[in-house]
């Protein structure tokens, strides 16, 4: 099965760009993928190589990513199952939705292994761009957002420009869900495609942490995904809705020590801190995991640019990983279909283990 993606530029004029100087409504970036049900990409092979995901501003892209080092060899190398396309669905039926929110800097279409594999499992996966905070956001105008000044100079113990930047997050989403909605119910070749009973929620990195905090105060969010989520930012209430089946996935860094191996001695007390509060504290359906050959962007499609053919293995193989869980965890706790995730986490996995707060495996 195939894949169509959508992608539309919003507008917020109730709110203005944080990071310009020119007063101008904030611009949300959001890619709508959906599952292709009459089979039209397997007639015509129309699907997109990886970097045509960046048009209409491929060349700006590809320099940008060069740049930074990433091959751009390997990347050419690289397919999809995607093709761009209105919606043009006959099909009646309604689909469950994904929200995605992706980490610090990651465009908001830099987790394609995931959301193919979810849209072939029949959701409908919404990519929210984080305009001028990502390393570059692509309109479908041509306009080329490049990543702030400003936002460079932010820092992971820069604990209040982080905070602000999950509130500009929130608001975001909780925008375009609004505007789904509003598609539901008066756009005719949409309606009724989005099954907003069914909403849940994937957040990488500072993208979790968004996540997280929505889920506690949207009820729109039936479940949530955190991919190594940067809990140093997770703060307690008791007063927001922790009842939402919850997804932790973590990094083989899971624990104090093994973290303060790659972070300050404040950040990585006060990550562990916030992974055993949450682990406490939420009163839903939890499940918290390390995926044990994971590093903090093997949870998106980054080290698939890099050099090594080891490592875009390696990555290859989390990756695989990761879909079943994720996939299998929605099934059963957004959609009530079987205890497939249930079945999955009894069992002794090499590629993964159950966890405490502390973030030691559970024996």
């Amino acid at each position: 099965m195939g894949v169509f993606r959508k992608v539309e530029l919003l507008k917020d004029y109730t709110r203005t760009e944080t990071f310009q100087e020119e007063s101008e409504g904030r611009k949300i970036v959001i890619s709508i993928y959906y599952p292709d049900t009459e089979g039209v990409l397997n007639k015509n092979a129309s699907a997109m190589k990886y970097m045509e995901l960046f048009g209409p501003c491929q060349q700006q892209a590809r320099e940008l990513l060069k740049d930074i080092g990433m091959n751009m060899e390997i990347i050419n190398t690289l397919s999809t199952s995607i093709s761009d396309r209105t919606f043009q669905s006959k099909s009646k039926r309604s689909y469950p939705v994904i929200i995605y929110s992706p980490a610090l800097g990651l465009d908001r279409d830099m987790y394609i292994y995931n959301i193919e594999a979810l849209a072939k499992q029949g959701f409908i996966v919404v990519t929210v761009s984080a305009a001028y905070e990502a390393m570059f956001t692509v309109c479908p105008s041509g306009e080329f957002i490049n990543q702030s000044e400003a936002m460079r100079q932010i820092k992971a113990a820069d604990y209040t420009d982080l905070h602000n930047l999950i509130s500009i997050r929130k608001k975001d989403i909780q925008y375009v869900l609004d505007h789904l909605s509003t598609l539901n119910s008066m756009d005719k070749d949409v309606m009724g495609l989005f099954d907003m009973n069914k909403i849940g929620i994937i957040g990488h990195s500072i993208g979790g942490a968004t996540a997280l905090d929505l889920t506690m105060e949207d009820d729109r969010i039936k479940a949530a995904i955190l991919l190594d989520a940067s809990m140093h930012l997770y703060i307690e209430n008791e007063e927001k809705n922790n009842t939402v089946p919850l997804l932790v996935l973590r990094q083989k860094a899971s624990t104090l020590e093994s973290l303060s191996n790659i972070l300050q001695e404040k950040l990585a007390n006060d990550f562990i801190k916030g992974q055993e509060a949450l682990f406490q504290n939420w009163n839903g359906y939890k499940s918290f995991l390390k995926i044990r050959k994971a590093t903090h962007m093997s949870f998106s499609d980054l080290p698939l640019y890099e050099e090594g053919e080891n490592l875009k293995q390696r990555t290859c193989e989390i990756h695989t990983c990761l879909n079943e869980l994720i996939s299998k965890f929605l099934l059963e706790h957004l959609l009530d279909q079987g205890q497939g995730y249930s079945a999955l986490i009894s069992r002794v996995h090499k590629d993964f283990c159950e966890i405490h707060g502390s973030g030691e495996e559970i024996l």
